[in-house]
């Protein structure tokens, strides 16, 4: 009895340090999982989810959504949601600098690694462990220069950005603004309009100008919904399209239409799946030890109606696309070449 009892006792410690729970002296890592919050989703934002969740799924890593609207108050909830499901990591793109800081505040407390995406963060206490945007100033000196560059004559532009005052916007207006000073012949024909990412107000603006005889040679959109309301507006306006030079800033499902249908000139092209990629492999990278970006920027390319099906960076990124992720998360460089 003694014996068959010693035994017994010999394959339950065996057991018990076989265990998940004592293997290697340790708790086995478990599944990580992450919050992501971002204002919506609607057009660049489901795109950048889906490309967030390419990479998520990739390596096992559950996602938690949650939802602002530029909304800060919203977003302070959705972060103090996410600390309190207890998630192993936040990535927020917020609705100000300043909402971006608290938020950092707000997981800094509570232990929690964060990264903000896309809204530039305000001096303060809190801190991200990386910060990976588009460089909108950038952007915007890029569509200047590019344009005097390919388009002759006078160019008088009218603009149609997103939600003024929000950070991608006013780095842009910074950008294009201190980018033509320098340029000859190259000059905004009103103030910057507000088209709110979307294509009904800014079809309305833009019919609106047209009617009152504002003397326009560019129409430049902010995003491809702004655009293309810009486009129908100067159809419906019968506004010869030859004398219009149109130019968008996204590359996105319906300025690739709008490139096959002879109607859209130039394209900055920038990828909000190819963005949500690299967000997601940065984040996951740090919480695995791997090397990662503490700044980056995210890839823009510019391009013509006659490049574009070579240059253009596709919003609907798939899993060819993960070597040029992992390149850039590990060096900062963007090799499309490396696509599998």
């Amino acid at each position: 009895m003694k014996k068959l009892l010693s035994v017994l006792a010999v394959l339950l410690l065996i057991a018990v340090f076989a265990s998940p729970v004592f293997a290697g002296g340790q708790k086995e890592k478990e599944g990580m999982t992450v919050g992501v919050v971002i204002p919506y989703e609607i057009g660049w934002f489901t795109a950048f989810h889906e490309g967030f969740q390419k990479i998520a799924d990739r390596e096992n890593v559950k996602i938690v959504w949650g939802y602002h609207n530029y909304n800060a108050d919203e977003e302070t909830k959705a972060v103090q949601n996410m600390i309190t499901l207890g998630v192993d990591a936040i990535n927020v793109t917020a609705v100000t600098p300043a909402s971006a800081e608290y938020s950092c505040r707000l997981a800094n407390e509570a232990g929690i690694p964060i990264q903000i995406t896309e809204s530039g963060i305000a001096e303060g206490e809190g801190k991200p462990f990386a910060d990976v945007d588009f460089n909108w100033y950038d952007v915007y000196e890029e569509v200047a220069t590019n344009l005097r560059k390919d388009v002759n004559g006078d160019l008088k532009v009218l603009w149609l950005q997103g939600f003024l005052g929000t950070p991608p916007v006013m780095q842009g207006i910074e950008g294009f603004k201190n980018t033509i000073r320098g340029l000859d012949g190259i000059e905004l024909a009103t103030d910057v309009q507000d088209g709110q990412y979307a294509t009904a107000p800014s079809l309305d603006i833009t019919k609106t100008f047209i009617q009152s005889g504002l003397d326009f040679n560019v129409a430049l959109g902010a995003c491809q919904e702004i655009t293309d309301g810009m486009i129908q507006a100067l159809k419906e306006e019968n506004v010869d399209l030859d004398d219009v030079t149109v130019v968008t800033v996204n590359g996105g499902p319906m300025d690739i239409q709008n490139f096959k249908d002879g109607e859209l000139d130039y394209a900055l092209s920038l990828s909000p799946g190819l963005h949500g990629m690299i967000c997601a492999q940065n984040l996951i990278n740090y919480l695995n030890d791997k090397p990662y970006q503490k700044k980056s920027y995210s890839p823009i390319v510019w391009t013509t109606a006659d490049n574009w099906q070579e240059k253009l960076i596709p919003w609907d990124v798939d899993e060819a696309w993960f070597p040029v992720v992992d390149e850039f998360v590990k060096t900062g460089k963007y090799k499309p070449e490396l696509k599998s």
